[in-house]
């Protein structure tokens, strides 16, 4: 089970903590075994959507494209924070 508190409004650190439970090797069997190349597509798709948001003038869905492109920053960044190269205080830097 995966051990993350339900709240009504989430934040940067939480969502960080979120990518770290899932990617536990008790955390979401999916999740756990992705890698870059794995999920370069799922990047891929959730900045077209965004795009497409943004061309329809869509506040509401380009909110929601916007996080889904911020989750795949910071899986992959947290990815290379595992390896011991950079995480996401790098790539904001």
């Amino acid at each position: 089970m995966i051990d993350f508190k339900e709240k009504e409004q989430y934040t940067y650190e939480d969502l960080l903590q979120l990518v770290r439970v899932l990617r536990q090797p008790d955390g979401c069997p999916w999740d756990s075994t992705q890698d870059h190349h794995s999920i370069r597509r799922c990047f891929l798709e959730e900045v077209s959507e965004a795009c497409e948001a943004i061309d329809q003038e869509d506040p509401a869905h380009l909110q929601e494209e916007l996080g889904d492109v911020l989750y795949q920053v910071v899986f992959h960044a947290d990815l290379e924070r595992e390896a011991g190269r950079f995480g996401m205080d790098e790539v904001i830097d």
